[in-house]
């Protein structure tokens, strides 16, 4: 195989087989971030368990490169907030009645026995958003929102709090307040605990903040990237849809990441913002990817998640909390009719799929497998930290490729309004020139339809005057009147004809009675009766006609018109002059040509002859150049006809015109 056909052999496979192309892409491409994207290696972990409220540490020879887990507290204090002095009266629940009674807000005592004195960190992690307290040694050492006992006296923050103590006397005792009034499932509960020596660990909390403003960063690059070519290149509104869908993507990303505590935002407001992100996520992701949409079904779905989003936004603006979390659950499914429309559109399309529509599917793809793969290891199917989460990333992939895509539309959509724009300027040319020729056409028909008509008149006037005193009369001088008027009216009659025929052409109204007949006698039929137009600026006449010429089938009627105009124009541009008019056999038809010896035509104006309103000059006798409308209509009638028609001319030798007719064939009914 060479290479060229090599070439073409894989090109045709490529085509073929894009989808699974794609898909393998996108599979590539998760396997890659799978393995590139990595959170910083955590420490050594052990996993202590309490006993009665304490856990005994002291076994942990090296905590420096250790980082222990502790096992939730068995007791907690609900609806109380636990001081150092009530702490050893008060009377604890049972994690098991936690569900049970749903407290608001409550209080958790443990104790720590540690091997020394030295500083510790302990890393508190909640469930959700709550507002939190820490007491160590009875004395309070942090804080995020503000927890209180009331849901108008509670703010919540972040569901996390880092916290550097010492022990005493190789003791820590702490006291955990938090509060969460603003989720249905209500109450606070305690997620996850761990300890380490202080420096060993870096803040992860403080990690996840800046890899969010980062992925907020990207995002909203994107976004700006995609409104500046809406604004300033192409005004196509799935552009937009998805620019806005970029700013509320990075929005949700820096409440999700914690990052809004960077800013002056309000824990309870945030709260709100994160829900209402996800509203609006999903009503522009559903008009983007509605562009694919190509059934009513798909149409219909996305409508729904539209609809029913901006009823949970409502509810979110103006409802309780409580109400808009606890309904959450069914709102997700929203969540899933918004890509649907977009996958099943796509895909429907991919057997010939556009570079824009394989970058979409390529995004979502890889977004798709990214989600899979966190649940698989958030499921621990491969085992503890086999893997890394790999959405975030996956998510700047997803955006890439739509910018990607919307860029490549916007780029053909440009490349059709700019080819568009040049049809049409060329479009306008033409009728610029035409409307220019017609308006020419318009001044010259009434000056040509004027001068007969005066003619007529003013002979008719005199022949009558004449008429009236026969004693005056000379010989012969009426009928020589008469002649000028019939050769002016015949005149009149033509170009008025001519008009006509061009409306009926234009409107295809133009109908053609063909029968057998025969070309030299349509010929000498047309020069006995429109002799006086040959007798014009005293021309002579001559006819050369082929005996044996074969029959042809047309209307007699229209070739006798287009031996007319012919003749017409010879006469025209002649002054004591020879005008030919002669037929002969060529191939499987007839040859006619009409010729003369006048003042010719311009090499420059002969590709245009055949046009609408295009004239010759005033020949040398002063006669005026006519419609512009004769040539164009001969070639329509021949062309009609399925003959041919040419011009030859050279200026001041005279100018030939031909036309052929196809020989009748045995199977057309002579007249």
């Amino acid at each position: 195989m060479e290479k060229g056909d090599a070439r073409f052999y894989f090109s045709g496979i490529l085509q073929k087989h894009k989808l699974l192309f794609i898909l393998l892409a996108a599979l590539l491409t998760v396997a890659a971030l799978m393995t590139l994207v990595r959170f910083p290696e955590a420490p050594e972990k052990i996993t202590i368990a309490e006993q009665n409220g304490v856990y005994d540490l002291t076994s942990i020879a090296d905590s420096e490169s250790t980082t222990v887990h502790l096992t939730l507290p068995e007791a907690y204090y609900p609806n109380t907030y636990l001081t150092p002095k009530n702490a050893y009266t008060a009377v604890p629940e049972s994690i098991d009645r936690c569900v049970e009674i749903r407290a608001d807000y409550l209080s958790q005592r443990f104790v720590l026995l540690l091997p020394d004195d030295d500083i510790y960190t302990l890393v508190f992690n909640l469930n959700g958003r709550h507002a939190m307290r820490v007491y160590v040694n009875g004395e309070l050492a942090a804080q995020t929102g503000h927890p209180g006992t009331t849901k108008q006296d509670t703010e919540v923050w972040e569901n996390n709090i880092t916290v550097s103590a010492s022990a005493i006397d190789g003791k820590m005792e702490i006291i955990l307040h938090s509060a969460q009034f603003y989720h249905a499932k209500r109450g606070a509960s305690l997620g996850s605990l761990s300890l380490s020596k202080a420096g060993t660990t870096s803040d992860p909390f403080a990690f996840n903040r800046i890899k969010g403003m980062a992925v907020a960063g990207a995002l909203l690059c994107a976004a700006s990237l995609l409104l500046g070519i809406y604004l300033l290149l192409s005004r196509t509104r799935v552009t937009l849809y998805f620019a806005l869908a970029c700013v509320v993507m990075a929005l949700r990303e820096c409440l999700q990441s914690q990052a809004w505590t960077y800013f002056p935002i309000n824990g309870n407001l945030s709260f709100m913002l994160e829900y209402l992100s996800m509203v609006l996520l999903t009503v522009f992701l559903s008009l983007y990817l509605g562009q694919y949409a190509a059934s009513p079904i798909l149409r219909g779905i996305q409508y729904t998640a539209i609809i029913g989003s901006c009823v949970y936004g409502i509810l979110v603006l103006f409802g309780d909390s409580i109400l808009y979390t606890s309904v959450l659950g069914y709102y997700q499914t929203l969540l899933v009719l918004c890509i649907v429309p977009g996958i099943a559109g796509v895909l429907w399309s991919m057997r010939r799929p556009t570079k824009e529509q394989g970058a979409t599917l390529f995004g979502i793809a890889v977004f798709f497998l990214a989600a899979v793969s966190d649940i698989v290891m958030y499921s621990d199917v491969l085992g503890d930290g086999a893997n890394a989460p790999i959405s975030e990333a996956a998510m700047l992939v997803f955006v890439l490729a739509q910018t990607v895509s919307l860029f490549l539309m916007n780029n053909r959509i440009l490349s059709e309004a700019k080819e568009a724009e040049q049809k049409l300027d060329a479009e306008k040319t033409v009728l610029e020139s035409l409307n220019q020729l017609k308006t020419e056409f318009l001044g010259n028909i009434s000056h040509e339809l004027k001068t007969p008509l005066t003619v007529i008149s003013g002979y008719a006037q005199t022949t009558k005057q004449l008429a009236e005193k026969p004693d005056t009369l000379e010989t012969g001088e009426i009928s020589r009147r008469m002649a000028l008027i019939s050769s002016e009216a015949e005149r009149l009659s033509l170009m008025v004809g001519q008009i006509l025929d061009v409306t009926r052409m234009e409107e295809g109204r133009m109908v053609m009675e063909p029968v057998w007949c025969y070309a030299d006698e349509i010929i000498h039929a047309a020069v006995e009766t429109h002799y006086p137009i040959l007798n014009k600026n005293r021309n002579q006449l001559n006819i050369c006609i082929e005996s044996g010429l074969p029959a042809v089938y047309a209307d007699p009627a229209r070739i006798s018109q287009v031996v007319v105009n012919l003749i017409s124009n010879a006469v025209r541009f002649t002054a004591d002059g020879l005008i030919t008019i002669s037929a002969g056999k060529e191939n499987a038809g007839i040859l006619v040509c009409v010729s003369d010896t006048g003042v010719g035509i311009e090499a420059e104006r002969l590709p245009h002859i055949f046009e609408r309103y295009v004239k010759k000059e005033k020949s040398g006798g002063g006669q005026d150049t006519g419609t512009g409308l004769g040539l164009y209509i001969c070639k329509h009638i021949i062309e009609q006809h399925g003959g041919t028609i040419r011009i030859e001319s050279e200026k001041g030798h005279g100018t030939s015109v031909f036309f052929t007719l196809p020989a009748a064939v045995a199977n057309t009914a002579p007249c």
